[in-house]
């Protein structure tokens, strides 16, 4: 059992008080008290809760979380990660939507400190860095998550988009597929960017040619998966496509319904992979091969940050990128499969 600051005082013979006096660094201690109090410490491996120490400070038990779109189907794992983990620490959440608006986001922020929450968990555009450096220069609690700033003011806890875009294409490529399409959200947006990277990394390292006309750009919607896969197959007898990456399950799902409509399988004719791990991919036919982004866990560490903000009271201005996890499914035909597997073990 972890030692208390009760056993501290009984076995240096001081009082409760003493000890919580030298763990907060107080001037009213002798130094020769401080030392048999912190050689205790030592002695019986003591370590200090942070956050029960810390949480004194808090005026309202609210953290705020602003959503940059409720309907993407990403955020309610990432949500149900904060309010679990912010319960287990006494503390309610409040939400905000902003639909990817700049001027929304910014009333975002006025309106839950108007509430006098004592932190907040937000999503935002890198149009709005200005109001993260205002926050930092006010010392208010904040943390950035799912995103991150180029040369971030603040603490951020991001996905490694590069690398898992990098590990989805990698895969196809392991598995004998040459020539591979990408659906992305493009490079305006951060998560599409990143990925789209990650694909041309794993390209150049296997030594494919990059193509810019395997590249389809659209919005993170089932209709822009359609015409982009669309696109990608009227070009297939001149470019012998075999597999694709999309950057995300939704678009996925469309780039699916795409392919089926032209009498073509999957994986049979062409190999699918996807991003985000979202629950469609679980319910599409055959199942989607995709990459967990271990959403719920992000939240969770998203709220251990704030409070770290929180109770020490100065910014920490840390980066964290998780890594996501491949998740084998039925969508791409594995190497060892390809000239041996009937149709129906796909």
């Amino acid at each position: 059992m972890a030692s208390t600051i009760k056993d501290i005082a009984e076995y240096a013979k001081v009082s409760i008080t003493t000890v919580s006096r030298v763990l907060n660094n107080r001037p009213d201690v002798k130094e020769e008290t401080r030392k048999l109090v912190n050689d205790t410490i030592k002695k019986l491996g003591y370590s200090p809760n942070i956050v029960a120490r810390g949480l004194v400070l808090k005026r309202s038990n609210i953290i705020g979380f602003i959503i940059p779109d409720i309907t993407n189907p990403s955020f309610p794992e990432l949500a149900r990660g904060i309010v679990n983990k912010a319960r287990s620490h006494g503390f309610s959440v409040m939400f905000y939507d902003t639909n990817h608006d700049q001027k929304v986001e910014k009333e975002a922020i006025r309106l839950l400190r108007s509430k006098q929450v004592d932190g907040i968990i937000l999503s935002f555009n890198e149009a709005n860095k200005d109001e993260l450096e205002k926050l930092r220069e006010e010392h208010f609690p904040v943390v950035q998550i799912y995103r991150k700033s180029e040369k971030s003011c603040v603490s951020t806890i991001a996905l490694d988009n590069v690398k898992s875009g990098y590990t989805a294409t990698k895969y196809l490529i392991e598995n004998g597929h040459r020539i591979i399409g990408h659906i992305t959200t493009g490079e305006q947006v951060q998560s599409g960017s990143e990925r789209l990277k990650g694909y041309r990394m794993a390209l150049i390292e296997a030594g494919i040619a990059y193509r810019e006309e395997l590249i389809r750009v659209g919005a993170n919607d089932t209709e822009s998966g359609y015409s982009c896969m669309g696109e990608l197959l009227a070009l297939r007898k001149s470019s012998a496509l075999d597999a694709v990456f999309v950057s995300h399950d939704t678009m996925a799902a469309g780039a699916y319904d795409a392919i089926l409509s032209s009498g073509l399988r999957i994986p049979a004719d062409i190999s699918i992979i996807s991003h985000d791990n979202n629950p469609i991919s679980r319910q599409l036919f055959p199942k989607l091969t995709t990459m967990d982004t271990l959403k719920y866990r992000l939240g969770e560490i998203g709220v251990e940050l704030l409070i770290k903000e929180m109770v020490l009271g100065i910014p920490q201005n840390r980066e964290i990128l998780q890594e996501c996890v491949l998740i084998e499914r039925n969508s791409v035909w594995k190497r060892d499969t390809m000239s041996s597997a009937p149709l129906s073990d796909i």
